[in-house]
């Protein structure tokens, strides 16, 4: 097996079929099913011309809903995790165990390929290593790991340390040589900007990320307009926000990144319980519950009773 993917520098705009030698994208890889893997898949919908969407999710219902409505793929980020399963912020306070169960039960129930999220990767290269094997025995389609480390993301307060280029490098390393699947996608991603670092070391950063090993690169912060740069220096598709499919295709974008579905719902909820304590009724918040057959899809409802009829699962004591 390749330990190591060489890093390939494209000339001019590295997006679409141009980035396919550069991602390593071949003919999908067949399961015994005769499917595609998730990895082989999401490669493929990385050489593409067309910016992939891709919603962070904090909980399973949210990556289920989004293969309904056709999504190309799903995070199981960190952030969604720790505002969904604890209540709290993206403080660094989650470990690498929530990060694995969470992907591990996505891609029980979601067929999407999975980007994801291992924070920091655990501590060291060591960490990373056993953390990228654990993820891809999860079912992740693609792992990220980032340059940030300790306490980060408190407002008000000073964001996490940012760790040398050097040894960042060496996680990449250490990540490429624990993939299993050749097909598996490494996402580096550097905090610099979003810690008020400037914007030509975080590309530089990601560039280097990116000749070690990494697939796909991500700048928190990062000027819509400046993602061409990004992906030039880099040879390589960004992840990223923006306001529209079309304004990611403008600035070159390869993934579409849709954070704020967990803070829609968690915003909804908030209005109907605001409303139900004020007025005593749920009233007009309610308009937006899920209900009926598309919370039966949700659930999967059809083909738990398909089973339940095929298995007789209503025989008197189960007997």
């Amino acid at each position: 097996m390749t330990t190591r993917r060489g890093f390939i520098r494209t000339g001019g705009l590295a997006t679409g079929a141009a980035l396919g030698g550069a991602l390593g994208t071949t003919a999908p890889v067949a399961t015994q099913a005769g499917q595609a893997t998730p990895s082989a898949r999401l490669r493929t919908i990385l050489a593409g011309s067309v910016p992939a969407r891709c919603v962070n999710c904090g909980d399973v219902a949210t990556a289920r809903l989004a293969e309904m409505h056709g999504f190309e793929m799903v995070m199981t980020g960190g952030s969604a995790l720790s505002l969904s399963k604890y209540g709290i912020g993206d403080y660094g306070m989650i470990t690498t165990d929530d990060l694995v169960d969470f992907c591990r039960r996505t891609a029980d129930r979601v067929g999407l390929p999975i980007i994801a999220d291992a924070d920091d990767g655990g501590g060291n290269p060591l960490n990373v290593y056993r953390t990228f094997q654990r993820m891809e025995k999860a079912g992740a389609a693609c792992v990220m790991i980032e340059d940030l480390y300790s306490a980060k993301h408190l407002s008000g307060f000073d964001e996490g340390k940012i760790i040398s280029s050097e040894a960042m490098v060496d996680k990449v390393r250490a990540a490429v040589d624990a993939r299993q699947d050749d097909d598996t996608v490494l996402l580096v991603r550097s905090d610099l900007v979003a810690d008020g670092g400037p914007l030509d070391e975080a590309i530089e950063r990601v560039a280097a990320y990116a000749e070690a090993g990494g697939d796909v690169i991500f700048i928190p912060g990062i000027p819509l307009d400046q993602c061409r740069r990004a992906v030039e220096a880099a040879g390589r598709p960004i992840l990223t926000g923006a306001p529209s499919v079309q304004a990611a295709r403008n600035n070159g974008v390869g993934i579409l990144f849709v954070g704020a579905m967990g803070g829609i719902a968690t915003g909804a909820m908030d209005r109907a319980m605001a409303e139900f304590i004020e007025t005593g009724a749920v009233g007009s918040a309610g308009g937006s519950n899920l209900a009926g057959a598309r919370r039966l899809e949700l659930i999967g409802n059809a083909e738990t009773v398909e089973r339940a009829r095929r298995y007789n699962v209503q025989r008197e004591g189960g007997q």
